[in-house]
């Protein structure tokens, strides 16, 4: 039997479009991806496209939300979240799943790169609303029972930051600081976190 039961061939297209438009506007940028490039990527018509989506911005917000959202679904079921953990040792996995998800899944981390430098004119509060909300507000409150003393969101936002970029800055931070060369980015994102907060 196939995994598809009970997935009308309707979902199966919208969410094939949704997965190559998750990676057209990863390497492209929302300004660099077409209707018409997305059709021909997803070997559908513009016409078949506005049957399941209103517009490149609908296409976009969805795609990237979707797209998210199943990422971070990911990281939440393979880090520590059970009443058994510490609140340390939930917060710190957490963070070392999402660092490991954003260095193995290029997409992931290039839709979260353009989402803070190339998203002029897309409903950018929808998109965090669905896919960053929940993970954001899950670590700023493990951070703020762990160190109730300090602001958990501006450094939660901060780390957030540093991952999405961190993984890419990598070569300037080796040139700029030779010691970083040869320790693993999650390894030094996470000292330089727990460094932060104590």
């Amino acid at each position: 039997m196939s995994e598809d039961r009970g997935v009308t061939k309707r979902e199966r297209t919208r969410a094939h479009i949704l997965q190559v438009a998750a990676t057209l506007f990863s390497e492209s940028g929302y300004s660099g991806v077409s209707m018409d490039g997305l059709g021909k990527a997803c070997r559908l018509t513009k016409g078949a496209l506005y049957d399941h989506f209103n517009s490149k911005e609908d296409v976009y917000t969805q795609c990237v939300s979707h797209y998210v959202e199943g990422a971070i679904s990911d990281i939440f079921n393979q880090s520590l979240t059970g009443d058994d953990s510490s609140v340390e040792e939930k917060l710190f996995s957490f963070l070392e799943c999402f660092l490991t998800r954003l260095q193995d899944d290029l997409v992931l981390r290039r839709l979260l790169q353009r989402l803070l430098i190339d998203s002029r004119g897309v409903d950018l509060a929808a998109v965090s609303e669905f896919a960053l909300l929940k993970p954001f507000s899950y670590v700023v409150g493990l951070l703020a029972q762990y160190r109730p003393s300090i602001n958990a969101k501006i450094h939660i936002y901060s780390f957030f930051c540093s991952a999405i970029m961190g993984e890419d800055l990598r070569v300037i931070a080796e040139l700029l600081s030779p010691e970083f060369k040869g320790i693993p980015v999650t390894q030094a994102m996470l000292e330089h976190f727990r460094d932060a907060i104590h």
